[in-house]
């Protein structure tokens, strides 16, 4: 299937910033991420999904496999990957710092999911089969990071 011109528009308008976001998560560099984008464009490209209605999802897991290969080149590790620059865009005001604050000091699993939901809107079960977890285990990590988060709002 060729790929037009306004179909590489759309895909950038619709995805472009998620795609460099979850980049971002994985390489931790900037230029890299950038990098990680255009890969992801040229794999588009060149193979463009055969369901468009899981275009997103196709989208994900390309930009993770390439970021994964990205990290591999330079060989570095990445153990605990910092969520600061994926959501420092979206922290506009003190309250917000707070909140990346607290989401900072969530376990890497935990930080996944509230991006995953909160920043990209997916659904618990939609989170679940990206992460190769039930869809209750999710909502019930949603739950337990909520009261957590709620406990720490309620000192303050």
């Amino acid at each position: 299937m060729n790929v037009d011109e306004q179909t590489i528009k759309r895909v950038i308008n619709e995805h472009g910033d998620m795609i460099y976001r979850l980049a971002l998560h994985y390489v931790r560099d900037r230029d890299d991420a950038e990098d990680v984008v255009q890969e992801v464009l040229l794999a588009y490209i060149l193979k463009v999904p055969d369901d468009l209605r899981a275009e997103k999802a196709w989208l994900i897991r390309v930009t993770i496999n390439k970021s994964l290969n990205i990290i591999k080149k330079r060989n570095k590790y990445v153990i605990k990957p910092d969520v600061q620059d994926m959501l420092e865009i979206a922290c506009t005001d003190d309250e917000d710092n707070d909140v990346l604050n607290q989401i900072r000091k969530l376990n890497e699993f935990d930080r996944k999911i509230v991006f995953l939901k909160y920043y990209e809107g997916y659904t618990s079960d939609e989170i679940g089969k990206m992460v190769h977890r039930s869809g209750s285990l999710i909502r019930k990590r949603l739950m337990k990071i909520k009261e957590t988060l709620k406990g720490f709002f309620e000192e303050g």
